[in-house]
């Protein structure tokens, strides 16, 4: 006894001397942060063992986020007990900024006079094919970013339905919403129509909403003032320092700690 005494406390006295862990969540507050381009698998690692963070913005090639630094990761991150949360960047009004498609001779993607229901299709099928390439299952969430601006307009509203029609008739793939928190009721009022149509029945559609006030990782996303979020994005490009490594991100608390796996099983789909 006296023996397994003495290993017990050498023991706790080595656990005092280790590296602080970051402070225990509520079950319902689940941190997580986005950045535009992936950190690499060093950071990664890193801080999956020494910050607060559960689950991590996963960004698809799109139309309004050429940048590619994310693709293939998938396994590499899951491998590592991160949680997604799958992002794809479909048109966007612009609003006082011109698009980025501006180089002579490339091909415009992505453009305000684009935002029409054929392209919401369009990109709705882009989306279902690359979150596939890169080996999400069924039943997958897909949030189409919408990026903040100070008025809605009617091409957003057509494009952004077309969008979430899209996703829900090919069946394979789940569509969410990530939207600032000024458009969120107008968006959900939407997602909420598409849902009851195509026989989603009375399931909340997924919401990440941006904005507020008084967020904190300990917070659950309703705190936001909209009880229908499930992730809420609080926080924007701010440095953070875990394990030594530093990176401007997005701070973030979801209902789940992967807010993009599916909800319940989900049908192969096309």
């Amino acid at each position: 006894m006296k023996s397994s005494s003495l290993t017990l406390l050498a023991l706790l006295l080595l656990a005092s001397c280790a590296a602080p862990r970051p402070a225990a969540f509520a079950p319902a507050a689940h941190p997580g942060f986005d950045a535009w381009q992936y950190p690499g698998d060093g950071l990664m690692a890193t801080w999956k063992a020494t910050s607060p963070y559960q689950w991590v913005g996963f960004y698809l090639p799109a139309p309004c986020h050429r940048d590619s630094s994310w693709a293939g990761r998938r396994a590499a991150l899951e491998g590592m007990g991160w949680g997604l949360a799958v992002l794809y960047v479909g048109q966007q009004v612009f609003e006082g900024a011109p698009p980025p498609d501006t180089t002579a001779g490339t091909p415009i993607v992505c453009s305000r006079p684009l935002l029409t229901p054929a392209q919401g299709r369009i990109d709705a099928a882009d989306a279902v094919r690359k979150a596939a390439a890169e080996g999400f299952v069924p039943g997958t969430i897909l949030y189409l970013n919408v990026e903040h601006s100070t008025n809605l307009p009617d091409a957003m509203v057509a494009y952004y339905r077309a969008w979430m029609e899209a996703v829900v008739e090919n069946g394979r793939y789940v569509p969410g919403t990530y939207v600032h928190r000024r458009h969120a009721d107008a968006l959900y009022v939407v997602a909420r129509e598409v849902y009851g149509a195509r026989g989603q029945g009375a399931e909340v559609p997924p919401f990440w909403v941006a904005g507020g006030s008084d967020f904190g990782l300990e917070k659950r996303p309703e705190a936001v003032g909209l009880g229908y979020a499930s992730i809420w994005q609080g926080v924007l490009d701010v440095p953070r320092t875990w394990g030594e490594k530093t990176l401007r991100v997005d701070e973030n608390v979801a209902r789940r700690p992967s807010p993009s796996a599916p909800l319940r099983a989900a049908p192969a789909g096309r």
